[in-house]
């Protein structure tokens, strides 16, 4: 399966300058410093241009807002309007809990103009992905 991705880690997000924070809140891809085409396999999570993922060094795998990306934010301001991503579970990010890092924030298959990404539609099929037995080959 694939899917364009923005992308980033906690800390990155949490140490966006005010600048780039602020900007965000029209366009949330200057919040988010990776993007790419994010392809599931049997054993990993590839973020082209970024990072690949092992399944077994993901610990979980949550759609919600925190304090590094809220609520606000999806919401931003298209002209004189807040975006969908204001609403529900439209706008959340998928977070990735790993083992030995640093979670991982996505959001896949972002629409500008809405602010709706397709994270609560990848959020179900990832949590089973990483929780799944694999034979060995």
């Amino acid at each position: 399966m694939n899917d364009s991705y923005l992308g980033a880690t906690e800390g990155e997000l949490l140490g966006a300058p005010l600048a780039r924070r602020l900007a965000a809140y029209s366009d949330q891809r200057r919040l988010f410093p990776h993007q790419g085409t994010l392809q599931l396999t049997q054993r990993t999570l590839v973020l082209g241009g970024w990072r690949v993922i092992p399944r077994e060094a993901v610990a979980s795998v949550r759609l919600t807002f925190t304090d590094a990306y809220r609520r606000s934010q999806a919401a931003g301001i298209r002209g004189n309007n807040a975006s969908l991503g204001l609403f529900g579970s439209l706008g959340k990010p998928l977070v990735l809990g790993l083992h030995d890092d640093e979670p991982v924030y996505l959001l896949i298959g972002f629409r500008w103009f809405s602010g709706i990404n397709q994270a609560r539609r990848w959020a179900p099929l990832l949590g089973t992905w990483c929780c799944a037995e694999v034979p060995a080959p």
